[in-house]
């Protein structure tokens, strides 16, 4: 049994894809979320583990904090909560933790916190939370007969600047700091204040919970607002209040900032525990991220394995497919879309965004994308495994719902095709385009109509190109180019069928030919062989007729009969060469030899010949031939059967007393010689089938004549490259012989 067929081994492989892509999620992870301090330059403190540390104890000291403020307001605590208390302040001492923090009133101060000391100006890991206190309370009033020095040492908010312009026309130099800002920022004090002689001003005093809050006319005060949304208005000449900036009363939020005390003064608490595992991690970076490679090599050589096994099972030929592998895809697809957007997916992302923010145990978070991810591999693999299965039995497609709906479909569509006829479906599409096209432009939805109208545009302009093809090829069959077939690949249904029944028509009509082509062989064949085994014994019988002749005769009547026997012989032999001759001349068989002959010389030749014969018929011959030489390409013995066989028709057929006009004209391509009677017999034959074997125009047989002779005749003139034409006109017959011209050197001398 090979190993893709061991269901032992595909359960292995699968088990150890799930673990290796957890392990390498889980390391992955906490590597990426430590990417700055494991792999760059960062220290420690900027950790995922730190801000993880440092959002655990943001929520401790802010329940801390209420308790301190819930004592304050209420004068006591319970004893639960007065221990709690305890405990909290004792653990957050700034000498039992090396975290520092400090709750900051609205302008920066510091209101709780276990150090007072100012925070470095960039601390390492610095953590910024909020504090909400949900009864704020304000007592806001304008206080112009305090003096300033009396309350600047009193409130929480003491100016920057201990500068002051005491002068009665403070307002006045305000309104010009205020416009000297405006054009060179950094020539003015921002936040020295603005007092009249006295040292007494038009002061804001804000009283909270918190403590007072006290503000003077100062530069910065006018250009833009307090944390409380007021500010001095020059305009006016007083304190205005911006409603949508500021702290109103009621619900707000106070800035805690957290950071560590990098020097672990403090040594054992989770602070220098992290630090020495995060310590430990940057020093085996690299063989930890080989190991983290390492894992997800082995996992995805699992999961080819398991394609490469997909579908095979011992004892079973081919492609196995289990009841999974059956399933319509769009199942299987919704079902892993179902499992993995939410429940698995969705607490993987929830672990890995909010993992600094959340007060899940740190192992539970890593333990939840470990598993999301061994949840997600479990599910690739099955769909890995069954798209395998399903391509090795060529079934991805085919089991579907949509394939499996489109096919319903075409089989409904097949059957309306096939039952209304063409011109209903082009009306019915044309009806449902027109509707089409009025909803989308009453919609403006004009670029959808524009889409649809090309895409029609492009099916019209491919069913017109079909149809070329399909006009082209059945000119060519017209030609007689039966061999012609026609592309029926991409067609529409109605060409594609009609593009067939042509090819299958090209296709009948070749074999009807060919077999044609068989019949008129094995007649040819047949009359050769009748011929030659006739004309033995008629040889035997016109030579003992001779004999005969030769022999003394006492009876006159048998003499007689002799010479209609030698007669008879002699007709007899002739039609059986004629046969011989008219089937070689069809099927080819004769051999040609063409060379440069002058028709009009031949033509001659053979009106003398005939010269006696013509004249005991009554027939007067007018010739009219060129005085030099027409040179043509001809056989000369095939030519001279065919003006003898021609010739021959008219001393048997004319009528007595006529003429029979013979006349030669040539151009640059060709020679034509036509021989024109008037036929004793009325020619109520078609010219067609005179043209035909054994048809003579006489139809009651009474002259001599086998009805070969037209036969031969055009078979010899096509044999020799040249064309033979019949013209009947009433009585009036017309032989026309067209041969090629001799090449241009004879052309050019027939010229001359």
């Amino acid at each position: 049994m090979r190993a893709r067929e061991n269901p032992v081994l595909k359960a292995g492989a699968f088990l150890l894809a799930v673990v290796t892509f957890a392990i390498a999620a889980v390391m992955g992870c906490y590597q990426m979320v430590n990417l700055n301090v494991i792999w760059g330059q960062t220290s420690a403190a900027g950790g995922y583990t730190i801000r993880y540390l440092e959002n655990q104890d943001l929520q401790q000291i802010s329940y801390l904090l209420d308790l301190i403020y819930t004592e304050q307001e209420l004068g006591s605590l319970s004893s639960y909560e007065q221990q709690m208390k305890s405990d909290l302040e004792q653990q957050y001492q700034w000498n039992n933790t090396n975290l520092r923090w400090q709750l900051l009133d609205p302008e920066g101060g510091v209101l709780q916190g276990n150090t007072t000391q100012a925070r470095p100006s960039q601390p390492e890991g610095i953590y910024w939370g909020e504090y909400y206190v949900s009864n704020l309370e304000m007592d806001v009033r304008s206080d112009v007969g305090t003096k300033w020095a009396d309350v600047v040492d009193t409130i929480r908010n003491p100016p920057a600047s201990p500068q002051r312009v005491e002068s009665d026309t403070w307002a006045y130099e305000l309104s010009a700091a205020v416009q000297q800002y405006r054009e060179d920022p950094s020539s003015v004090d921002l936040t020295a204040v603005y007092l009249d002689g006295e040292g007494k001003g038009d002061m804001l005093r804000i009283t909270t919970q918190f403590g007072v809050f006290a503000y003077a006319p100062s530069v910065q005060n006018v250009i833009r607002s307090n944390v409380f949304g007021y500010h001095y208005d020059l305009d006016a000449g007083g304190w205005t209040i911006n409603a949508e900036e500021g702290w109103t009363e009621g619900a707000v939020a106070l800035d805690l900032v957290l950071w560590v005390n990098t020097s672990l003064a403090v040594e054992g608490d989770s602070y220098a525990k992290a630090y020495l595992g995060l310590d430990w991690w940057k020093n085996h970076n690299v063989a930890m991220l080989v190991l983290n490679l390492v894992c997800v090599a082995v996992g995805i050589a699992m999961l080819v394995f398991l394609c490469v096994g997909a579908g095979c099972r011992k004892g079973t030929e081919g492609v196995y497919l289990n009841w999974f592998h059956r399933l319509p895809g769009e199942l299987i697809l919704v079902a892993l879309f179902l499992l993995a957007s939410y429940p698995v997916s969705g607490l993987v992302e929830d672990a890995i965004m909010d993992i600094t923010y959340t007060i899940m145990p740190m192992k539970l978070q890593l333990l939840l994308v470990g598993g999301g991810m061994a949840a997600m591999t479990a599910m690739t693999a099955g769909l890995l495994t069954t798209v395998s299965a399903r391509l090795k039995s060529h079934t991805l497609v085919r089991s579907t719902l949509l394939w499996w709906a489109w096919g319903r479909i075409k089989k409904i569509l097949g059957m309306a095709r096939r039952t209304i006829p063409l011109v209903w479906r082009v009306g019915m599409g044309g009806c449902l385009y027109m509707l089409v096209s009025l909803v989308l432009l009453m919609s403006n939805a004009v670029f959808l109509w524009v889409v649809i109208s090309v895409v029609l545009v492009v099916y019209l302009c491919s069913w017109a190109h079909c149809w070329k093809q399909i006009r082209r090829c059945t000119g060519e069959l017209l030609k007689g180019n039966l061999n012609v077939q026609i592309s029926c690949h991409h067609m529409p249904h109605d060409l594609r069928e009609h593009a067939q029944q042509l090819n299958n028509l090209g296709q009948s009509i070749s074999q009807a030919v060919a077999e044609r082509m068989r019949s008129e062989h094995f007649k040819a064949e047949l009359i050769t062989n009748v011929s030659h085994d006739l004309k033995t014994p008629l040889t035997s019988i016109i030579n003992y007729v001779d004999l005969l002749k030769k022999e003394p005769m006492a009876n006159e009547r048998v003499e007689e009969y002799i010479n209609v026997l030698e007669r008879k012989s002699n007709r007899l032999k002739k039609l059986t060469e004629d046969l011989v001759e008219a089937s070689k001349a069809s099927t080819g068989v004769l051999s040609v030899e063409l060379a440069r002959l002058d028709l009009g010389e031949i033509a001659d030749q053979a009106l003398g010949e005939y010269e006696e014969r013509l004249q005991a018929a009554g027939l007067a011959v007018v010739r009219t031939l060129p005085d030099h030489p027409v040179w043509v390409m001809a056989d000369g013995r095939r030519l001279w059967r065919v003006l003898d066989n021609l010739l021959g028709n008219c001393a048997k057929y004319a009528l007595e007393g006529s003429r029979v006009y013979v006349e030669l004209h040539y151009d640059d391509k060709s020679a034509t010689l036509s021989m024109k009677n008037i036929s004793r017999e009325a020619l109520n034959v078609p010219v067609e089938r005179l043209m035909e074997r054994f048809v003579r125009g006489d139809e009651s047989r009474s002259t001599d004549g086998s009805g070969l002779g037209l036969s031969i005749a055009q078979s010899m003139t096509e044999l020799q490259k040249g064309t033979f034409q019949v013209e009947i006109d009433g009585d009036l017959f017309k032989a026309i012989v067209t041969l090629p011209l001799a090449p241009s050197e004879e052309l050019a001398e027939m010229k001359g």
